[in-house]
């Protein structure tokens, strides 16, 4: 489970503005393995979960749901969906959106924003751990998750996809000019 530090009311509103954007510019990360009907219910099952939940009931939603197949083709062979495909799903995403919104709000507060391990990890990739505590320009955050739906694009030095654990956390460190 992540420790999200700054999820409270007014990152929420952060978070929700960023989700409605997503949704209204087509911006939203389909997985895959997500089947029809998840794809039809997950905007809504990410808005409720933005509103007063995390990424645990984002993922019991989608699982609760069948929002996901129950296999995929790999090459030629046809093999089960991993049990843990929402929830891997689920952190991923309501990640993300948690850091645009912290992004979001730091830029409007002048802050920078700081990287940090917000799920323990047994063993912390070590590119993960050479970033931990970096401070960052939200705004360059912000542009680099927005544009990497996938996480894929991000480049070195940014909290990377569902599985890195890391986050990131609003600081008092006025941002850079």
């Amino acid at each position: 489970m992540f420790n999200f530090e700054n999820l409270d009311q007014k990152t929420r509103q952060y978070m929700l503005i960023e989700v409605e954007e997503a949704i209204k510019n087509s911006q939203l990360y389909y997985s895959k393995r997500l089947n029809e009907l998840g794809i039809e219910l997950y905007p809504q099952l990410l808005i409720e979960a933005v509103q007063r939940g995390n990424e645990q009931t984002l993922a019991a939603a989608l699982q609760e749901q069948k929002c996901f197949h129950t296999h995929e083709k790999q090459g030629a062979v046809m093999r089960k969906v991993p049990a843990n495909a929402p929830l891997t799903f689920a952190e991923g995403e309501f990640n993300n959106f948690y850091m645009r919104g912290v992004c979001h709000r730091a830029f409007g507060e002048g802050h920078m924003v700081e990287i940090y391990r917000a799920k323990a990890a047994g063993s912390p990739r070590n590119a993960s751990q050479l970033i931990e505590g970096n401070l960052e320009d939200p705004r360059r955050v912000l542009l680099l998750i927005k544009n990497s739906l996938d996480s894929s694009k991000r480049g070195n030095g940014m909290p990377a996809g569902s599985n890195s654990g890391l986050s990131v956390r609003l600081t008092a460190v006025p941002v850079r000019r």
